[in-house]
């Protein structure tokens, strides 16, 4: 099985891609340093990651989605 991560802004629009066609482990942590793909800081604000599960055929078998929030230090 694959994993394939990206994270998007609120309009939709993709910022990165955290993770593409990449192996399954048994476990694991991905980190998101807040840069988008062009290694730009993004925006403070809510981004949308969405996490997809694919099969050996890279049909998509599951797909999860959360919402993380960009923020600095106060």
């Amino acid at each position: 099985s694959m994993i394939r991560v990206r994270c998007y802004d609120v309009q939709g629009r993709l910022v990165r891609t955290l993770a593409n066609n990449e192996p399954v482990a048994s476990s694991g942590t991905l980190l998101w340093n807040g840069l988008d793909d062009t290694n730009r800081r993004v925006r403070i604000g809510m981004y949308i990651i969405l996490f997809e599960a694919l099969d050996a055929a890279g049909g998509i078998n599951r797909v999860m989605k959360d919402v993380v929030v960009v923020a600095t230090k106060l």
